[in-house]
């Protein structure tokens, strides 16, 4: 606004522009100083908020640790390490799982005519130990085989099964009274724990004894 016009105004107009004014200057004022207050109170509102969230959720998960607790010790009662292969080295667990197949199919009535074992993979945290084995056995026994070996102790699983009848000639037919025998093969795989780590090169064991400024320490 000019001066010409500011010197048209009435003493009241101007009254009320002077009030207009010191009401603009007080609002922009107030503006800049609270704002910044106001912005850093609906801060911590939130923060404290989201703690207050956390805090509920911490304690309901702590109420929980009693059932949890009875839980695990059910699972601990209930020995899950029974359904691994009892060592965790590859070439122990290997012979291990070669015993326990070996024992299946003998003890059913088969005749092993190959066994190897084939490397190890690693399974989510555990190592798969796998058995390749041949043998001839005859239909019955080898249900009864395969039986033996998916319901044991450790957790054996069948894998890759390949039967071939020994006398596929057309028109043969097995004496009275014996049963033909087939050739199969199959893998049976088994799994191991993770092996413990290894002690680091340079630590000591309890009762190692070094010198120390001439004296015996441990």
């Amino acid at each position: 606004m000019t001066p010409a016009m500011l010197s048209r105004l009435t003493p009241a107009q101007a009254r009320a522009l002077a009030l207009g004014l010191l009401v603009a200057a007080v609002v922009l004022v107030l503006g800049v100083v609270l704002a910044p207050v106001l912005m850093l109170h609906r801060h911590y509102d939130d923060a404290i908020e989201s703690w207050t969230s956390r805090l509920e959720t911490y304690r309901r998960v702590a109420a929980q640790a009693p059932e949890l607790r009875l839980a695990l010790d059910a699972m601990r009662s209930k020995d899950g390490r029974r359904f691994f292969l009892k060592n965790t080295a590859p070439n122990l667990a290997g012979a291990e799982l070669q015993e326990l197949v070996k024992s299946a199919i003998e003890g059913g009535g088969g005749r092993i005519t190959t066994s190897q074992s084939p490397a190890p993979r690693e399974d989510g945290g555990f190592r798969q130990i796998v058995a390749s084995v041949q043998f001839f056995a005859t239909v019955p026994n080898l249900q009864r085989i395969l039986h033996a070996i998916e319901t044991r102790e450790p957790y054996l699983a069948v894998e890759n099964v390949t039967i071939r009848p020994t006398n596929a000639f057309r028109g043969f037919k097995p004496a009275a009274g014996q049963e033909p025998e087939v050739n199969v093969q199959l893998d049976v795989a088994a799994w191991a724990m993770p092996e413990a780590p290894e002690a680091r090169p340079g630590s000591r064991s309890g009762g190692e004894t070094r010198r120390v400024n001439g004296t015996d320490a441990r």
